[in-house]
């Protein structure tokens, strides 16, 4: 019996230094390898889209419109339509939409956004690309 009670105290020592060692890896990441790309050059923003091409249909020059202000929240005009909710940004040039009625049959959307200059470009999860000048 000592050699069982051995052998399972030796194993959950095991899996409490490799629970240790997952949570200093976990927090590592969160500090130095997940920061996003668009902090600061995002809050407090108007964009207004470019013409373009979206899924084979032409989309005319300020059809779209993204504001996403300092607070947090979001406001995305797509034609007549009008979406509000807030943003989150996440790691790299991930930025989620959290809509407050659904777009697509869902509220939740995780967008590419990457900024450079005045000129915003958005990919969706199936790689649809639309890009958006900056409105003074």
């Amino acid at each position: 019996m000592k050699r069982t009670e051995s052998t399972r105290t030796g194993h959950f020592s095991n899996i409490g230094r490799w629970l240790a060692l997952l949570s200093f890896v976990v927090l590592v990441l969160g500090v130095t390898g997940c920061s996003s790309n668009n902090k600061g050059k995002i809050e407090g923003t108007k964009w207004s889209s470019n013409a373009g091409t979206v899924k084979g249909q032409p989309i005319p020059a300020g059809a779209l419109r993204l504001e996403f202000t300092s607070d947090g929240k979001l406001t995305y005009n797509a034609g007549p339509m009008t979406f509000t909710g807030t943003y989150s940004l996440g790691g790299g040039d991930t930025v989620t939409f959290h809509l407050n009625q659904d777009l697509a049959g869902r509220k939740t959307h995780p967008e590419k956004i990457s900024i450079s200059g005045t000129t915003l470009t958005m990919t969706d999860g199936d790689g649809t690309s639309i890009s958006f000048s900056k409105v003074n």
